[in-house]
């Protein structure tokens, strides 16, 4: 026996093995290989599947609407806050131009205007020793008329008198008097009245100014006398004296002045100011 002769009968073994094998596995149905634990797997998967469906349309999808509505409420509560805040600030900047100028007031009423009763006889007295330190001659007035405040009961009646009715419009918040006199006297006192009228203490408004000449007989005037100078012409012989020239002739012209006053007074006097 050759050694050849084992080999050749251990592949024909080998051979005969082979397609049995093949055999078996062609004729092996495919429902062996899906088990009952496959099909548990499978059916769960369905489940699940159909779980996450649910879910999202029952859940995901409503509370995305409503997140989507919160939004626009936030939105909505947003711009409301915003205009809120706003409106505080224009508040606030209102309330402090309101305040600032209740502070101006009261710093300018402080500061300017005398009390009603005391200012009211120094007024009088500052009148009348400026009407007579200028040398001037009263010819009307001072006649005082009370001006309320604004606001108060006490107003001014259609039937009131033409100059209560002119004074009217000169109210204030401040109680205040309206003064009207008329003087008389040079020109240049009389510029010197006025103007120590503006420099004075007292918080004066002028109001009404008229200026005239004063033309009538009699008129008495405080301009010196000029003097005859005489000249010397050139040969010796005198000339007839000439008048020297004034030139302060127009500042001394008489002249008649008539003032329309206002002043006033701090808030919360007690007496009323006479006329």
């Amino acid at each position: 026996m050759s050694p050849e002769q084992p080999l050749q009968n251990q592949a024909l073994a080998r051979r005969r093995q082979i397609p049995i094998s093949l055999g078996q596995l062609k004729r092996t149905p495919v429902l062996n290989v899906i088990g009952v634990p496959e099909l548990i797997g499978l059916v769960a998967a369905a489940l699940l599947a159909l779980i996450t469906v649910f879910a999202y349309f029952y859940f995901f999808v409503p509370s995305h609407s409503r997140l989507n509505s919160a939004r626009l409420e936030r939105d909505r509560l947003q711009g409301q806050l915003q205009a809120s805040q706003k409106n505080v600030q224009e508040t606030t900047s209102t309330s402090k131009a309101v305040n600032d100028i209740n502070a101006s007031l009261e710093n300018f009423e402080n500061r300017w205007l005398a009390a009603r009763d005391t200012g009211r006889m120094s007024l009088y007295t500052t009148l009348n020793n400026l009407i007579r330190s200028n040398g001037l001659r009263n010819t009307a007035g001072p006649s005082y008329t009370a001006l309320d405040p604004l606001g108060t009961k006490q107003q001014v009646q259609p039937t009131a008198s033409a100059e209560k009715q002119s004074n009217a419009k000169w109210q204030t918040i401040y109680p205040g008097i309206a003064v009207t006199v008329t003087v008389e006297g040079p020109y240049q006192k009389v510029w010197h009245f006025v103007r120590d009228l503006e420099t004075n203490r007292h918080f004066m408004i002028i109001n009404a100014v008229e200026l005239e000449s004063v033309t009538h007989f009699g008129a008495v005037t405080e301009s010196p006398e000029t003097e005859p100078v005489p000249t010397v012409n050139r040969n010796g012989r005198g000339a007839p004296p000439v008048a020297a020239s004034d030139s302060s002739k127009g500042r001394d012209a008489l002249v008649s002045l008539r003032l329309d006053l206002t002043t006033y007074f701090r808030r919360g006097g007690s007496e009323s100011a006479s006329k």
